[in-house]
């Protein structure tokens, strides 16, 4: 690969509705621009190999690259591939999934190979337990709940009527972060429910810099069911409790989660079923029960990939030095 700095380079493209409109027409007349500009970028760049990681703003690269006669390496994060994937996946040299029960839906590529999906080191390698770091009792059971980067506004509407049920609970303790746009929100309402009696120790962030210290502590993960969310809590093998965001583009968080819960690594509630009092009873029946924690930990680093991204290096590095061997990956 040429030895030099390269600016970033972008491709106008717009995903494609599920019905015919108007708007098809641009759609497929911004596809068509993007696979000549893609042409353009692969033309001066000049890669031994091209990386496609989902999703249709890789569409006009991957076609392009098929076309300049570049191999192409695809990776699937979820356990349900998504359209564009499944398109472009004959034409790929070689196909990445992050989960064992993918393979079917790529029944035409040349090659599938299980890596997992990569997760950051400090995810995998923090420093250590360190309960002082949240103010935490080592002795008593810890809940992880987040929804991400941006938080999700029904898990945090759902911990905040749970915090009353959980008030009583001598050996419990509850990290919840929310979200910047929720923190305040949260904090306000929970400051509200609060009694000098309460036995839980509950603590709201609005974003945690060291998600994996949260991680190293926690019995039990309470989260949405994205798909480097779940890469996380099976590499570190955490049992959790997952809520799918209803209005992921093909459900395809319900389908990560079911694949998760069907092999005994997390349980599930709906969007439309959470509130405090499902909230409240499938953690405790969870975090206090420590052969079904065990149990799900087990059967979470069953599926944790904590070598997926040296794996897919290694695939992409391999691939690129056989680009003129199809039969050697």
């Amino acid at each position: 690969m040429p030895e030099a700095n390269y600016d970033f380079e972008s491709v106008e493209v717009r995903g494609f509705a599920r019905r015919f409109s108007l708007d098809l027409f641009r759609v497929v007349f911004l596809l068509l621009s993007g696979v000549l500009k893609s042409l353009s970028i692969i033309r001066n760049f000049r890669p031994d190999v091209v990386v496609g990681l989902g999703g249709y703003v890789c569409v006009p690269v991957a076609a392009a690259s098929f076309l300049r006669g570049v191999p192409v390496l695809l990776h699937e994060q979820n356990a349900t591939p998504g359209l564009a994937n499944r398109l472009l996946a004959k034409r790929a040299k070689a196909v990445a999934i992050s989960y064992s029960s993918s393979k079917k839906y790529f029944s035409g590529a040349k090659r599938v190979f299980l890596t997992g999906n990569p997760v950051r080191k400090e995810i995998t390698r923090p420093p250590g337990k360190d309960y002082n770091e949240f103010g935490l009792d080592p002795a008593r059971k810890t809940i992880f709940i987040f929804g991400g980067s941006r938080g999700a506004q029904r898990i945090n509407q759902a911990a905040i009527e749970a915090y009353l049920l959980f008030r009583d609970c001598k050996n419990l303790q509850i990290i919840h972060s929310t979200g910047m746009m929720n923190f305040e929100h949260v904090t306000d309402a929970v400051a509200g429910l609060k009694h000098q009696s309460d036995q839980i120790i509950y603590h709201c962030y609005s974003y945690l810099d060291q998600i994996g210290l949260a991680y190293s502590v926690a019995d039990l993960v309470i989260c949405r069911a994205g798909a480097t969310t779940l890469a996380e809590v099976t590499t570190l093998g955490k049992p959790s409790v997952l809520i799918p965001y209803p209005y992921a583009t093909d459900d395809h968080q319900r389908k990560n989660a079911e694949a998760l819960r069907n092999s005994g690594a997390a349980t599930l509630i709906s969007d439309e079923e959470l509130n405090g009092q499902t909230l409240y009873e499938e953690a405790a029946r969870i975090v206090f029960d420590d052969d079904l924690l065990n149990e799900m930990s087990a059967a979470a680093r069953n599926l944790g990939r904590p070598n997926a991204a040296r794996e897919l290096a290694d695939l992409v590095i391999g691939i690129a030095k056989s680009k003129n061997n199809p039969t050697n990956v």
